[in-house]
């Protein structure tokens, strides 16, 4: 069994130019991703497994381009890990070919209201003055908004210049939540187009692993997936 607060044996299952980085395993807490009610807490093993694995693919992707498969695919033994390496050998190549010298970059534009205008006392005004007031403040918030939706689609199409692939993330609280896969040789570029929008907030995360632009699904080849 993996202890999750020791130290990870990791190790390599190579065939036909691949690898495939393994670790043993107990089954029984890969159960939980089966449940809809399962909530993740920091001192949970299973919680403490899939910062291990991302640590493990991060640790990789520093020297070689990687494939991240889903936490909590599993193969019985090692024979089961040459299959899988056998049957999806093509395809992964292909996706490595892909991502070679690429990283992901996550980038999140969010509407930045102006400044709230001083209150108004209505006891001041007439109605009619009142009224002409909260008409003219509804309308600037309405510009604002329509503004920072610009901003973000500027931005967006900015950064695209700079990408080879786009997914939408689609945090609904901002304007803009994409993650773009990035040369290294056009990050320098990619990274000027993020900066210089006005009326929106742009958050960039990163580098990281390929996660958003794999879609090797081999699940049908692993004899216990856990999802």
């Amino acid at each position: 069994m993996l202890d999750p607060a020791g130290p990870v044996d990791i190790r390599l299952v190579t065939h036909g130019g691949l690898a495939l980085v393994v670790a043993e395993v107990e089954l029984a807490p890969f159960a939980a991703l089966e449940s809809l009610k399962w909530a993740p807490s920091e001192d949970d093993p299973l919680f403490m497994l899939a910062r291990r694995h991302d640590v493990v693919v991060r640790a990789i992707f520093e020297h070689h381009p990687v494939l991240p498969l889903r936490f909590g695919t599993t193969v019985p033994d090692e024979t089961a890990a040459v299959a899988l390496l056998t049957e999806h050998h093509a395809e992964a190549s292909a996706w490595l070919d892909r991502v070679r010298d690429h990283r992901e970059w996550g980038v999140r534009a969010r509407f930045t209201p102006p400044d709230r205008p001083a209150e108004v006392n209505p006891e001041d005004l007439s109605h009619t003055e009142y009224m002409a007031v909260r008409r003219d403040r509804l309308a600037a918030a309405a510009r604002a908004r329509r503004e920072g939706s610009e901003a973000a689609s500027r931005l967006h199409e900015e950064v695209s210049r700079h990408a080879t692939d786009i997914a939408a993330l689609g945090r609904r609280a901002s304007l803009l939540d994409n993650a773009y896969l990035v040369h290294r040789d056009a990050e320098a570029d990619f990274h000027a187009a993020t900066r210089n929008h006005e009326g929106i907030a742009v958050e960039v995360t990163g580098p990281w692993p390929p996660y958003s632009f794999v879609s090797l699904d081999v699940s049908a080849g692993a004899a216990a997936p856990a999802r």
